[in-house]
């Protein structure tokens, strides 16, 4: 099978459906995955499997959607055959994962837009099932990506002992090889740096931090706080304990947010207003630059300093800046300065026109 890429007019690109931003906490939370890690019995684990054995694998899981007509709706990418833009598009919507792009051999991603799901394979395990929702919803999350999990373990014979459960390429992810993650917007601990702390507390209870890209360096005051995999556990414990850890670093957003509108209020404003300026008037943006500015702008929103309602556009502008989007909305390969020019056009024109004008606050 071969995935189906079009644009973004309604078709199979179009802005995953967890960006919408009407899940519960979406204003803190933007979304909540629920992951889990598979192997195939009687294969290596996909680092040590040769190229022909890497072949096997991926053919067994293809053909499995094939022989469940509720799972009919998947397309399926293999990184081998698939275009460059075609992958780098995929891993900018989360669909596909930035170490399928450096991989070896057959590898990619069976992904459905609608419920977004999507399942990597042959990256370091041989099947990642993936359920994205938006806000705080790690329940809803966990059931859709279980029940993909029953459908492909009806026709593929799982890696699994009585004794440690699922067997995993990482000793960390056996047992459940359920991960838990939470993309969260944090600007008022940030600011009020409150982060290390509130991070810090999380971490002692198993939940680790990284950026909006998976990295150690934050961007946009984006943070995906997950809970660490725990084989004692059973699904539910560990959807429970994870949630509620994350609530607790809500609340402490939350609150941050209050101690600056009551004790920073005119700072916060003018940091906001900046932000706006700019975005509305710069000719050239780069990634970083958006993710930034629009933080500002989005904290704005969200503590009234601006009277509208648009984190639904701004979330979709997270994806639509990113390079390789652009390159496919202007059909063409651009070099960094176009990309720049183009990435300021669009924050312009599909951004901030559903914005309108706000009124200067003193």
């Amino acid at each position: 099978m071969t995935g189906k890429l079009r644009d973004d007019n309604g078709g199979r690109l179009a802005s995953p459906e967890w960006l919408c931003a009407a899940g519960p906490d979406a204003e803190i939370i933007l979304s909540t995955r629920a992951r889990l890690a598979r192997n195939i019995a009687d294969h290596r684990f996909t680092p040590s499997a040769s190229p022909a054995e890497r072949g096997e694998i991926f053919a067994e899981i293809a053909s499995s959607f094939a022989k469940d007509s509720r799972l009919a709706g998947f397309d399926c990418t293999n990184f081998i055959t698939a275009t460059s833009l075609s992958r780098r598009l995929l891993v900018e919507k989360r669909i596909a994962s930035p170490e399928l792009l450096s991989g070896q051999g057959d590898r990619g991603v069976a992904w459905s837009g609608t419920p977004f799901a999507s399942i990597l394979i042959n990256e370091e395990d041989h099947l990642r099932i993936q359920c994205i929702e938006p806000g705080c919803n790690p329940l809803s999350a966990w059931k859709r990506a279980d029940e993909i999990d029953d459908r492909l373990g009806g026709n593929l014979s799982y890696a699994y002992t009585e004794h440690r459960g699922y067997l995993t390429c990482r000793p960390d992810n056996s047992g459940t090889g359920l991960r838990i993650s939470f993309l969260m917007h944090l600007p008022g601990l940030v600011l009020t740096r409150a982060i290390e702390s509130v991070l810090s507390g999380a971490s002692r209870m198993g939940i680790a931090s990284r950026g909006f890209f998976g990295e150690h360096e934050v961007i946009g005051n984006f943070f995906q706080l997950s809970n660490r995999a725990s084989p004692a556990q059973d699904e539910s414990a560990c959807i429970e304990e994870a949630q509620k850890i994350i609530l607790e670093v809500a609340a402490h957003e939350r609150s941050a947010r209050r101690r600056l509108m009551k004790d920073a209020r005119i700072e916060l404003t003018d940091k906001v207003f900046r932000a706006w300026g700019i975005l509305q008037h710069a000719r050239m943006l780069s990634v970083a630059e958006f993710m930034n500015l629009s933080s500002a702008l989005r904290l704005g929103i969200e503590c009234e300093i601006l009277p509208v309602k648009a984190p639904g556009d701004l979330n979709k502008a997270l994806i639509q800046v990113l390079p390789a989007h652009l390159q496919h909305r202007a059909k063409k390969r651009l070099g960094e300065t176009d990309l720049a020019v183009m990435r300021a056009e669009v924050v312009r024109t599909m951004v901030l026109r559903k914005i309108r004008k706000p009124r200067t606050e003193t």
